[in-house]
């Protein structure tokens, strides 16, 4: 078996322990924060958005560390920062020591431990499956909530989210021993080539998107293409965090006990996992905007279920229709980017689209728990969720790309490993 499926295989874990514990598990702490230190459901929803504030300034930096230094050092220092965090954060006396904790540790760890270096290392063994071994490293970010959701709901009704977050830190240290002895930058420190293929392939593929000039920075951060692919992922993603950090207070609001309240959760994550892959699947005979549409109709359904139901069963089933098309969205921002910018260009457009996403991302979870706060319950933050979703879809079909893109893109021989002219930017599967 080559090499790079372990590679892979660390990436998913990796990705589990970290995203599941900072992101996808902090709905299972919200109530628990407000009542420990008597504040608003709203107020109790900053800490992913601290996060990812300070993640603006630290992903870049871990980013350098990535290209500078061994990704096996940069994954053990993200590690034993995540340990320190979640050690720190079950003994906090005081609010303020929460945000600090998980802006700083938090942002860290996601990219020195998660997505950042995870990507990365992908990326190095992989070239001709690199989209397919993406895709599979992130479903772990979906798996953890499926199943670290509820197994921290069960633990924190036995011992109290102080011992849960000891216990996050403990999961943190776990990784040490395997990225030390598993990880490896390149597989030519293995003798290995990527993809495990022979030095000098014989079978020329043709690339997967345009292969256009190097575009600077300038020219890159005002084409319409990127605002409106922005707007599209970004305003999709504007509902996800309300819905998943206020997840569990939302069945509680609704009679359904906590550990059955998790579920709800779980199914978004689990329908996240297959909306990777579907998607990216239906993008073959739909295009790729076509799929992002289908992926836009399956929020909205989930997001009219969530409004309309009050049975436990169909809430079920409406949060995992919203997973799913939550899911599809990632693979699928990364496919619209590289039609419309080209495989050069791929990682620029990456890192500028970030920071134009953040006011979407961060903005959902407060916006729900000042709602609830002033209100008494949350059915107009998903009112407001629906139109975002809809506004998405509006943005999509604005829509249009360059003039190459109609035209179909010429063979060209894949570079050979090893060569100045591949790529190194992360495509997210």
């Amino acid at each position: 078996m080559f090499y790079g499926w372990v590679i892979v295989a660390l990436a998913f874990v990796a990705q589990f322990v970290v995203i599941g514990a900072f992101i996808q598990c902090f709905p299972v702490f919200l109530l628990p924060l407000s009542e420990e230190f008597g504040i608003g459901r709203g107020e109790a929803s900053l800490p992913p958005v601290a996060l990812m504030l300070c993640g603006i300034v630290i992903s870049p930096l871990v980013g350098q560390a990535v290209g500078r230094f061994p990704i096996r050092g940069v994954m053990l220092v993200g590690a034993l920062v995540m340990a320190i965090g979640f050690f720190g954060l079950s003994h906090a006396t005081a609010y303020w020591q929460i945000l600090v904790l998980y802006g700083l540790t938090g942002s860290f760890s996601l990219g020195a431990l998660g997505v950042v270096s995870c990507n990365s290392l992908v990326v190095n063994w992989f070239e001709r499956r690199r989209a397919m071994a993406l895709g599979i490293a992130m479903i772990g970010m979906s798996i953890s909530g499926a199943v670290l959701i509820p197994t921290a709901t069960w633990a924190l009704t036995l011992w109290g989210w102080r011992a849960v977050y000891q216990g996050f830190a403990w999961g943190a240290l776990a990784m040490l021993p395997l990225i030390a002895g598993l990880v490896a930058t390149r597989p030519s420190e293995m003798g290995l080539t990527p993809d495990g293929e022979a030095a000098f392939p014989e079978v020329d593929i043709a690339p997967t998107a345009p292969v256009l000039p190097a575009t600077s920075a300038r020219q890159l951060v005002t084409s319409p293409v990127l605002w409106l692919i922005a707007a599209a992922c970004g305003l999709s993603y504007f509902g996800s965090a309300g819905i998943m950090n206020h997840g569990i207070a939302f069945a509680i609001d609704r009679g359904i006990d906590p550990m059955r309240g998790a579920v709800l959760l779980s199914a978004i994550s689990i329908g996240a996992a297959f909306g990777k892959l579907l998607f990216g699947w239906l993008a073959r005979p739909l295009g790729d905007r076509g799929s992002f549409g289908v992926a836009i109709a399956c929020q909205l359904a989930g997001l009219l279920g969530l409004i309309a139901f009050e049975r436990y069963s169909p809430l079920v089933a409406a949060t995992g229709l919203y997973g799913l098309g939550i899911g599809g969205i990632a693979p699928l921002q990364a496919a619209l980017l590289a039609r419309g910018f080209g495989t050069r260009n791929f990682g620029p457009v990456m890192g500028l689209i970030f920071p134009m996403m953040i006011p979407f991302q961060i903005t959902g979870a407060p916006l729900a728990g000042l709602i609830f706060d002033s209100r008494g319950g949350y059915d107009l933050a998903l009112w407001i969720f629906l139109a975002s979703t809809a506004a998405s879809a509006l943005a999509l079909a604005l829509l249009r790309f360059p003039n190459h893109d109609a035209q179909p893109a010429q063979p060209c021989p894949e570079p050979l490993p090893g060569s100045a002219a591949r790529s190194t930017s992360p495509t997210p599967g």
